[in-house]
């Protein structure tokens, strides 16, 4: 089932999840992960894989167990990055035999310490959901990556929204946020992208946090703002790990709360693979999130 279809009559639950490095590792490590998240009843999955695509046969693999194995459906990160139109057409049609039927294209982060190009037949994301699309018309849904905070490497947000935008028209559905630690970023984003046209739906994403150098890790990774309470938090608490992950749980769930009582269409939870934590989070949210999400 398409995810667009889904979300024209729902609010949505889903996970992230990322392929092990070694393809041999694959279901031994994330089978586990993916079992208990499928007991939460979320709408989707969606699937990461490395820099120069390097887990790209992991991430295939894995969206066909979810579709095959599970309630949820897959939702297959694609990148520019080292793709051309040849990739694309194998990696689509494989997707197509295996049922599935979303996909997130992304421009796919710059991979350190190499000197060949990586782009050769696009360069944006908007390019390659385009070519999708005219390539396998109405075999898939196309979501996108939006930036409550721009991406490191937009301008202002102003040209953010406007990129937004451009994905919007080129056949992205829906679009997933990177993660933000301040609800209210996320709602002055939301408002702004709205008056700029921005119709689809926007999911909020949401990292939970657990310990120190995650914390310092996705702010230099993201840029994102760290609000002073969890801040100081984390500087307390620095050296003590089931403090810290304590916080982290509650935390995230105040800020899930606060998001579903401000009618978001949907919550979007990077599980960085913590079946764990991730049980202990659901568990703080579960009736509040069982009223939104029905």
């Amino acid at each position: 089932m398409k995810i667009s279809d889904i979300l024209a009559g729902k609010k949505t639950l889903s996970f992230e999840i990322f392929p092990p490095k070694r393809e041999e590792d694959t279901f031994t490590l994330i089978e586990k992960t993916i079992k208990q998240m499928d007991t939460y009843s979320p709408d989707f999955i969606s699937v990461t894989y490395g820099a120069l695509g390097n887990t790209l046969s992991n991430t295939a693999s894995i969206a066909r167990h979810i579709k095959e194995n599970t309630k949820s459906e897959p939702l297959a990160h694609f990148t520019c990055v080292a793709s051309d139109y040849s990739k694309v057409d194998s990696v689509c049609t494989e997707l197509k035999n295996y049922g599935v039927e979303n996909i997130l294209t992304l421009r796919g982060d710059m991979p350190k310490d190499v000197t060949t190009p990586v782009f050769s037949d696009f360069k944006h994301s908007s390019q390659m959901a385009q070519y999708i699309a005219g390539r396998f018309p109405g075999d898939f849904c196309m979501a996108g990556a939006c930036y409550p905070e721009k991406h490191p490497e937009s301008e202002n947000m102003r040209k953010e929204i406007e990129y937004m935008k451009i994905k919007q028209d080129a056949g992205m559905s829906f679009f997933n946020s990177q993660l933000f630690f301040d609800n209210e970023v996320f709602y002055h984003f939301l408002l702004q992208a709205r008056k700029a046209g921005v119709t689809a739906p926007i999911i909020p994403g949401i990292m939970p946090v657990s310990n120190y150098a995650q914390l310092d890790r996705m702010i230099q990774i993201t840029g994102c703002n760290v609000p002073l309470k969890l801040r100081n938090y984390f500087d307390r608490y620095k050296d003590d790990k089931a403090a810290l992950e304590e916080i982290g749980i509650i935390f995230t769930s105040y800020q899930i709360l606060d998001l579903m009582a401000n009618d978001v269409d949907g919550i979007h939870i990077y599980s960085m693979n913590k079946s764990s934590f991730i049980a202990k989070l659901m568990d703080n949210i579960g009736y509040v999130a069982t009223e939104f999400f029905k």
